[in-house]
């Protein structure tokens, strides 16, 4: 009984737990819940109280579990007070019995909790997809478990918490959502804000792993042979810039500033995949590193953001939405943002990829990064020049040709990733 009660107790740090509470068939003969306690907490004092010290250093393990829980789950509130009820315990030398019965008892008041809240949230979803009969009976059971008509064996499974994941197409609310939760899991925020000296910023927008369509269909207006839709999944979240590294940004880090327009806070450009490596290879050792060029992929689902129109607004686009057709580029950030958060992926200047550019292959990728070798880098988004033509922007368009490692223009630009 006492090993039981202890692996009971463990379950309160590991993610997740989900309690199943069987129904009683014959509540006549089942003891009640409060009997079932009043004989574990004997069992325990009786087998704990002949070994208090080997106890004690279990309750520090314990403690030390949840510590670690709380840290990984960002949760300081919780960090606090357990560090509190820690000092607490020892401090007064509490008995290690009575903690462990007192916690396991929290636990199972916990574990119904949540089991409660659960078919809750069932029942209206349920109602919300129209689905009355599902519904009435998870509400059955709900009252059955507030009533306290359940077994006296209570069994736990633990389950790995679920991965924050997009799958397109998918909604403003939904995208924002999957970033809290995201941000949430990985105590970091959603939008990150790295100081690059002197009052400059580098901003960067927290951006969910998901599945999505990457390409054009046949029937879209502007459509090109290299853009054959299949499905793509990244597997991994990663930060992308919110808008495209600007001249500020770009001085701070390399003492000049190539672009031919200048303003801080426009967009760099006349600047060369090559030159772009440069960049990142300084600013990586300027802070704790891990920065680079998207791949051709993460820019095209970060662009799209969950939509599968030919732009990140819908089919068409004017010069209210997104800088074409201009004498100059644009302070960055002038237009809208997408679902994500993020400015100007459309238009303004075109952004360098990592990848070399090719055909795509037949078939669904999963995290793909290009080919080995090539001649050409990938650049998206489309220009602000005078000249551009509107569908040039759309979020599958894709250039390659002349776009050599050392190629510069007054409409390259670029923008950063980094894995959280």
């Amino acid at each position: 009984m006492a090993h039981k009660l202890f692996s009971l107790v463990l379950m309160l740090v590991l993610p997740l737990p989900v309690v199943i509470f069987a129904f009683a068939g014959d509540e006549s003969k089942a003891p009640t819940p409060a009997e079932v306690m009043q004989k574990q907490i004997a069992d325990a004092i009786k087998v704990y109280g002949e070994k208090k010290e080997v106890y004690r250093k279990d309750v520090l393990d314990l403690f030390e579990r949840k510590e670690k829980f709380a840290r990984d789950k960002g949760d300081l509130k919780t960090l606090n007070l357990i560090k509190k009820e820690k000092d607490a315990f020892f401090e007064n030398g509490k008995d290690p019995t009575l903690f462990f019965v007192t916690d396991q008892k929290r636990f199972l008041e916990l574990a119904k909790l949540d089991l409660i809240k659960a078919y809750e949230k069932t029942i209206k979803d349920c109602l919300k997809m129209k689905l009355d009969v599902e519904a009435e009976g998870f509400s059955k059971e709900l009252e059955e478990i507030r009533a306290g008509k359940i077994k006296v064996e209570v069994k736990v499974e633990v389950m790995k918490a679920k991965p924050i994941f997009l799958e397109a197409p998918f909604s403003a609310v939904a995208a924002k959502t999957a970033q809290m939760e995201l941000a949430k899991s990985l105590n970091k925020p959603i939008e990150a804000k790295i100081d690059l000296g002197k009052g400059v910023k580098l901003e960067l927008v927290l951006i969910p792993a998901g599945k999505f369509i990457m390409g054009s269909p046949a029937s879209e207006v502007g459509h090109k042979d290299n853009e054959t839709q299949h499905e793509v999944t990244l597997t991994k979240p990663f930060y992308m810039g919110k808008y495209e590294v600007t001249q500020e940004q770009w001085q701070a880090v390399m003492g000049n500033n190539p672009s031919e327009t200048k303003g801080v806070r426009l967009p760099v450009n006349k600047v060369s995949w090559n030159d772009c490596q440069d960049y990142i290879k300084k600013l990586n050792g300027k802070t704790n590193g891990g920065y680079r060029l998207p791949s051709e992929a993460e820019w095209e689902y970060a662009c799209r953001a969950g939509t599968k129109t030919a732009y990140a607004f819908g089919n068409s686009i004017t010069k209210s939405d997104v800088s074409f057709g201009k004498d100059s580029t644009m302070v960055v950030g002038s237009y809208k943002n997408n679902f994500f958060g993020l400015y100007d992926m459309h238009g303004n200047v075109l952004e360098f990829c990592q990848d070399w550019f090719e055909s795509y292959p037949v078939g669904s990728e999963i995290d793909p990064h290009g080919p080995p070798i090539g001649q050409a880098k990938v650049v998206r988004g489309g220009s602000y020049h005078k000249n551009t033509n509107p569908l040039f922007t759309r979020s599958a368009m894709r250039f390659g040709a002349g776009r050599s490692p050392s190629n510069s223009d007054i409409d390259l630009g670029f923008r950063l990733v980094k894995t959280p």
